[in-house]
């Protein structure tokens, strides 16, 4: 990964101490072969409380995005 790119696209990378290097080949691969789908959803900011209800209940599947609406 560039330096550069990662910092200007504000770009996350995270690490795990499970698994082998091949593992993580794999997994990579599986990316990029499309077999790797992630379950996203947003909400505006003002339905925050909402949104942390539907975590707690456990009724959330993926990951939730709240949108900060512009000025």
């Amino acid at each position: 990964m560039s330096i550069f790119d990662t910092v200007l696209n504000r770009i996350t990378i995270r690490g795990s101490i499970v698994g082998t290097r091949k593992d993580l080949e794999e997994a990579i691969q599986f990316a990029v072969e499309g077999k790797v789908k992630a379950t996203v959803t947003s909400a505006k900011l003002e339905d925050v409380i909402d949104v942390f209800e539907k975590m707690k209940k456990g009724q959330i599947e993926g990951r939730v995005v709240l949108e900060i609406a512009k000025q």
